[in-house]
């Protein structure tokens, strides 16, 4: 069955089980698919690797364990193939950048190569402003050489640095995005020195999205500055990882294994045992994802720990 087929087959099985519940509700703005605290469907993507860091594959749905504050749950979907992504690179343009900026850009382009034919994806640069580099864009659709291009048009590498801005406005793109699976690729130092937005304020917005955060810390050892532990929060927040390459030459390693990370996560769904449940305000769930391999070898489970509820009532 080819991996087209497989992902029909899933939407298919998915309506059978919820007929007659708005699962995948538009919002009132005209946002993304939202899903209702009435019928409210959970997602999750769940990366798992061994002592060694290998990737785990072909683990059983029964090898899975979700709580989900404090509950456990009854899963009602479980993949373990490759499925499509929105996923945007947001890629600092401040002056910082200027000795690492061909090597973004061939690394982003090999990214885009490499991509889920059926992934979204888009370009944000950030300065003391935010632009819109790229796309959104079916990778399928996307030509190398014009994504070079247009890479290498738009990252100047001059000015200061607004990354919270930059982070906001990734966040807003992604409320549009095709696919529920939700990916920030952060190509930055880490500083910030020319945002409106606050640091606090960056963060909430972080946690209550659907999207998983991974940064690139591009930070010379020889110039003060940067902040990569800022970094490294804002993906260990999300369930993604931080990367530090120590030479500029390493980055599209870096890269190359955030796309392999990406394609190997397992995706998780259920209904909370508890999502008849009225609040008057939007409150955060903890979720613990707990697998036991077949075999009984020890394993690295990586996920978000938690998301909020979006009840209708709680986004107005």
């Amino acid at each position: 069955m080819t991996r087209e087929a497989l992902v029909m087959k899933t939407i298919a099985m998915l309506a059978v089980l919820f007929t007659g519940a708005s699962l995948l509700a538009r919002d009132e703005r005209g946002g993304q698919p939202t899903f209702r605290s009435n019928a409210e469907l959970v997602v999750l993507h769940v990366s798992i690797r061994d002592r060694g860091g290998h990737y785990v594959a072909d683990l059983p749905q029964e090898a899975f364990t979700v709580i989900d504050d404090g509950r456990p749950q009854q899963l009602t979907m479980f993949s373990a193939e490759d499925v499509p992504a929105s996923i945007g690179f947001l890629v600092d343009n401040s002056n910082s950048m200027r000795p690492s900026r061909d090597r973004v850009v061939a690394a982003s382009v090999a990214f885009a190569k490499s991509a889920h034919p059926q992934d979204e994806i888009f370009v944000l640069t950030f300065n003391e402003a935010v632009r819109a580099a790229f796309g959104p864009m079916e990778a399928a659709k996307i030509d190398p050489a014009a994504f070079a291009r247009a890479m290498n048009q738009a990252i100047v590498a001059r000015g200061m640095t607004a990354i919270y801005d930059g982070l906001a406005a990734g966040l807003s793109r992604l409320e549009q995005a095709r696919h529920t699976r939700q990916v920030l690729i952060v190509v930055s130092d880490g500083d910030d020195n020319a945002s409106h937005e606050q640091l606090d304020d960056v963060m909430r917005k972080v946690r209550e999205s659907d999207a998983t955060v991974y940064t690139i810390a591009l930070i010379d050892p020889l110039v003060r500055g940067g902040d990569a532990g800022f970094l490294r929060r804002l993906a260990r927040s999300t369930g993604g990882e931080a990367y530090e390459p120590r030479r500029v030459e390493d980055m599209p390693d870096a890269f190359d294994k955030i796309a392999k990370d990406i394609r190997s996560a397992y995706t998780l769904a259920w209904t909370p045992l508890n999502s008849g449940e009225q609040a008057a305000d939007r409150r955060r769930h903890t979720v613990r994802v707990y697998v036991h391999a077949p075999d009984g070898r020890p394993l690295h489970v990586r996920a978000r720990d938690g998301y909020f509820d979006n009840s209708r009532e709680s986004r107005q």
